[in-house]
C-alpha cells in the first residue's frame, strides 16, 4: 500500500481509531505484553473506551484496511528473516538434509520454476472413433426397442 493510500485511510480514522489499530496490531505481534495478548476489553480499557465501541470501529472498512496496512507494514520488517531461515533450509537446515520445499519456494520466487500444464489435442484418435451413420441408427433402435418394450 502506497503512503498515500495510508494518508487516505487515516484521514478517515480519528486519533483515537488509529491509536486503537496500532494497539490491536501490536497486541496480535505480541509487541506489548512479551508475548500475552491482551483481551479487547483490555484494550478497550487503555483506550478509555468500551469494548462495544471497539467492536464497532473493527467494523468499519477503513480500520480494517487500516489494520491490515500496519499489519502488512510488520510482517514486510520480517522479510529478511525469513529469507535467512529459506537459505538455511536449502543449505540443509538442522539435519543437513536439503528441504525440497525451501527450494521449490526459492526457484517460485524467482520464476525459475513455474506450473506447467500439458494438454494434448486429442480431435485425431476421437476421429477414428466416429461411428457411422448405420451405426448411429442401429444404437437408436435398439434403444427405441428398449423402452418399448418397457
Amino acid at each position: 500500500m502506497s503512503r498515500n493510500r495510508k494518508k487516505i485511510l487515516e484521514a478517515q480514522l480519528t486519533p483515537q481509531q488509529r491509536k486503537a489499530a496500532r494497539l490491536i496490531v501490536d497486541n496480535e505481534w505480541g509487541v506489548l505484553t512479551e508475548g500475552k495478548k491482551m483481551t479487547m476489553q483490555e484494550i478497550a480499557n487503555q483506550l478509555s473506551i468500551s469494548r462495544t465501541t471497539l467492536y464497532e470501529w473493527k467494523r468499519i472498512e477503513a480500520f480494517n484496511e487500516y489494520v491490515n496496512y500496519l499489519t502488512d507494514q510488520e510482517l514486510s520488517t520480517m522479510r529478511g528473516e525469513v529469507n535467512v531461515a529459506i537459505m538455511k533450509l536449502i543449505r540443509g537446515g538442522s539435519n543437513g538434509v536439503p528441504s525440497v520445499k525451501a527450494i521449490d519456494l526459492f526457484m517460485r520466487r524467482f520464476g525459475l520454476l513455474t506450473d506447467r500444464q500439458v494438454v494434448e489435442d486429442n480431435r485425431e484418435t476421437i476421429e477414428h472413433r466416429r461411428k457411422t451413420d448405420e451405426e448411429i441408427a442401429k444404437e437408436i433402435a435398439d434403444l427405441d426397442e428398449m423402452i418399448n418394450s418397457h
